[in-house]
């Protein structure tokens, strides 16, 4: 018996703007590669996808986009992406800085105004540790300084600024020094999470870096005192596991992910979103063919020694698939 997959969204995205760097944690490949579609084509199919959503009744299916995989868009993208997050009833004001080019001097004041001015009030940073540690994660010598620079200087214009922490082997040293330095940046400090990696993308290369139980339950009080984000349930896999099996037979469900670029948007505009929406889950449903269920994914490859700790019980399964297909040969299922 094969996984049952089911649907619950679309998820849109082109590659509109490539990366400065590459981040060694980075949960999208091919981070410098970018698509000769132009965004309003791209914005005018998701447009479609919306009223489709509407017309047919259709609240139960989330449709979102992807815009990236750099936030490095000039002003006329960042007007569309912002009319596309209101069609989900919200507003693009926080843009990420991962991957942003290095700009100097009067030219970064003139970009970081030019974006407050196109109606962005903050930005965002994910940092993994401060100072050399950082370059190493994110690829980029002098990054760690480049990002406290835009948000100090967003800072001083009144911008606020939010953070994701990663937590890890090498970064937990780092913690307090990395605290003080962002408690110079003028402006609001109550906007930091802190978290492990995904177990997704490049970062399933470091297993080694996640902390363990140990590491968890006895964080520092500063650590400690951080909000975690929307996964909060920071679990070992052998804490996952009983959980995971508790609901080992419902069927996953799955935002399906659609990226488009020149080669297919011709057809994609000569479909109806239904067909389209059909044929992806159809895809998704086909790739779990010959992956083995749950239950037999933890039979063979669950380790309840396992110690160390993932946020998500998909980082869990992941972990299992990976291992299933070194065994096996088998390719992994789309997700």
């Amino acid at each position: 018996m094969q996984r049952k997959i089911i649907g619950k969204g679309l998820r849109l995205s082109l590659r509109h703007a490539p990366c400065a760097h590459i981040c060694r944690y980075c949960l999208i490949s091919e981070s410098r590669k970018r698509s000769a579609l132009p965004f309003a084509r791209f914005e005018r199919l998701v447009h479609r996808f919306f009223d489709w959503k509407e017309q047919a009744g259709r609240d139960d299916l989330e449709i979102g986009t992807f815009v990236g995989p750099s936030f490095d868009y000039d002003v006329e993208t960042l007007h569309g992406v912002g009319r596309l997050r209101a069609r989900r009833g919200g507003r693009f004001q926080i843009l990420n800085l991962g991957g942003i080019r290095m700009r100097r001097d009067e030219a970064l004041v003139a970009w970081i105004e030019e974006r407050q001015a196109a109606g962005i009030t903050g930005f965002h940073a994910s940092l993994a540790g401060c100072g050399e540690t950082h370059d190493r994660w994110n690829g980029r010598a002098g990054d760690f300084d480049y990002q406290t620079t835009m948000l100090r200087l967003g800072g001083e214009r009144g911008m606020a600024h939010r953070y994701r922490l990663f937590i890890t082997q090498s970064t937990l040293p780092l913690f307090d020094r990395l605290l003080d330095i962002l408690d110079t940046i003028p402006g609001d400090t109550g906007h930091r999470i802190a978290t492990p990696f995904f177990y997704a993308g490049l970062a399933r290369r470091y297993e080694d870096e996640r902390i363990t139980e140990d590491d968890r339950d006895a964080l520092p009080g500063r650590v400690r005192s951080l909000p975690l984000g929307k996964f909060r349930d920071w679990r070992s896999e052998r804490e996952w596991i009983p959980i995971m099996m508790e609901t080992a037979d419902r069927p996953r469900r799955l935002i399906l992910k659609l990226d488009v670029d020149e080669t297919n948007i011709d057809r994609l505009e000569a479909m109806a979103c239904e067909d389209i929406y059909a044929e992806r889950e159809r895809l998704y449903q086909e790739s779990y063919v010959g992956v083995p269920p749950l239950e037999e994914l933890c039979a063979r490859y669950g380790d309840p020694e396992n110690r160390r700790v993932y946020m998500l019980s998909r980082d869990v399964e992941g972990r299992w698939l990976d291992l299933h297909q070194r065994a096996t040969g088998t390719k992994p299922p789309l997700d």
